[in-house]
């Protein structure tokens, strides 16, 4: 299929305008569905777009012609140091170092009309002119960010001594709390002459034996935080962001401390490396909330679970947390959260599997309704259900996780076999709605039971789908015997 360059160009001018970490998702994403051979006619150009977008090098211009556009692109250059310490979930404890994403409009619409507003208006009728280069541009924002940094020092410097300018910015920015987001942006800009070279030099993933056996980012991160100790919670925040296995940073802290005592590294200034990872915790909780109560994806809940369990089960394993009251209760009160809203899944999984097991009926107009919603509901209950078999200490549901799990197992057995065996008897639209319930049935005990029991039954499906087709031909001309002896015993 052969595409317009214009729409091309706007492929491309879009995909530019997102992050790395957006853009990689979004390939994923595509690489997903073309695995699932979606259909759509446009993804292979998205995907090979993206693909191209990743692999060029990052210069963190704005390549893209002047205009309305660009100039909308200039307040995420401003931001792009910030890329690798934002987080979309607001934390029940802030942890120093990762930034509310949220509140970055907030900051920028202030600074364009309290703080630098001739700056601001300069840079971006510069970015509307087409005549300028994108790599000006780029200067022009970065001298920006540097101005911003001094401006924003003298206004905090104002707000200490006056509490009429404090209460004035938190308003603006959202409280005490944006105040103190306001302070991590300034401290990352302030850093960024040597913490954006020092970020570059860490690994894009940190695997989990990098953090607890090599040398070479240990070597980085204590050299860093030797001459630059005011800032280990950023680089903690940064290299949360990077780790295969977050958990994993308390026996980084302990190893940069020199002593694995929970104690020991809480008295140290390596401390903050644990302190993010309990803000890992508390953040995951969040997205799992989140996730359950307003996402339509099945297993989006599940997978931030899962996320959570690992994270819990690593620290648990690599350090004593009674022997920290601070962390301990941290990571307590997340696992009481998380217990909360598991338990209300478990206790509505039998009635959720029931109603995605329910025979769909034909409406006026001869189409078949399937209920998706509560099908997706049984999925997302499912997955739960299975993982509290293996999490059930971290997801602390032990007895209404066995109770659920038996009523679980005997209704799925029992109505899914039922279905199958229904199929044999049934005709014409009946057989339909009786395989789309059957077919449901086998997908979720696939979930439960695993690959090879759905196995067995698709093998009873088909043999059961066989039987009433045959069943069928049979009956006609069972029914053409019977008219013509009517019409023989007429005469």
């Amino acid at each position: 299929m052969s595409y317009s360059d214009q729409l091309e160009t706007k492929l491309k001018t879009y995909l530019s305008s997102l992050s790395p970490k957006a853009v990689e998702a979004l390939v994923r994403n595509l690489e997903k569905a073309k695995a699932q051979k979606d259909k759509d006619p446009h993804l292979n150009l998205i995907l090979t777009a993206a693909v191209t977008l990743l692999r060029k090098p990052q210069s963190g211009t704005l390549d893209i012609p002047g205009g309305e556009h660009r100039r909308g692109q200039v307040q995420r250059l401003f931001f792009s140091p910030l890329e690798d310490f934002l987080i979309n979930e607001t934390l029940p404890n802030r942890q120093e170092g990762r930034v509310n994403r949220a509140v970055l409009d907030r900051v920028w619409t202030w600074l364009g009309r309290d703080v630098i507003p001739g700056d601001v208006r300069m840079v971006l009728d510069q970015a509307g002119n087409s005549t300028v280069s994108g790599e000006r541009v780029d200067a022009l924002v970065q001298a920006l960010r540097t101005r911003s940094v001094e401006a924003v020092s003298e206004a905090l410097r104002k707000s200490e001594i006056s509490e009429k300018e404090r209460r004035r910015i938190g308003i603006e920015l959202g409280g005490e709390r944006g105040i103190a987001e306001l302070l991590d942006i300034q401290k990352i800009f302030a850093a960024e002459r040597w913490l954006m070279p020092f970020l570059q030099n860490i690994p894009d993933r940190v695997n989990e034996h990098r953090l607890k056996q090599d040398l070479d980012v240990l070597r980085l991160v204590d050299k860093c935080s030797a001459r630059f100790p005011d800032h280990i919670p950023v680089i903690a925040a940064a290299l949360v962001e990077r780790a295969d296995t977050p958990s994993a940073l308390c026996t980084f802290a302990g190893r940069l401390a020199g002593d694995e005592d929970p104690k020991v590294i809480a008295n140290s200034p390596f401390a903050p490396f644990v302190d993010v990872v309990m803000s890992e915790a508390e953040r995951l909780q969040i997205l799992a909330l989140e996730h359950r109560n307003n996402n339509p994806d099945p297993v989006a809940f599940s997978q931030a679970l899962g996320e959570y369990h690992s994270l819990v089960r690593g620290v648990e394993r690599d350090m004593d947390l009674s022997l920290s009251g601070k962390w301990h209760k941290r990571l307590s009160e997340t696992k009481r959260h998380i217990s909360s809203e598991v338990t209300r899944e478990l206790n509505n999984a039998h009635g959720a599997i029931r109603r995605a097991l329910q025979v769909p009926k034909f409406d006026k107009n001869g189409v078949l309704r399937t209920d998706q919603e509560a099908i997706d509901e049984a999925v997302r209950i499912l997955r739960v259900v299975t993982m509290s078999r293996n999490a059930s200490e971290t997801l602390a549901v032990n007895d209404v996780g066995k109770r659920t799990r038996q009523a679980v197992e005997q209704t799925l057995e029992i109505v899914t076999r039922s279905l199958i065996t229904d199929l044999g008897k049934a005709r014409g639209q009946q057989l339909e709605a009786q395989l789309a319930a059957a077919d449901a049935a086998i997908m979720l005990s696939e979930i439960y039971f695993g690959s090879e029991y759905a196995a067995q039954l698709r093998r009873s499906r088909q043999s059961a789908v066989s039987k009433a087709k045959n069943n069928g031909k049979d009956a006609a001309p069972s029914a053409e015997r019977k008219l013509v002896a009517s019409a023989l015993a007429r005469r």
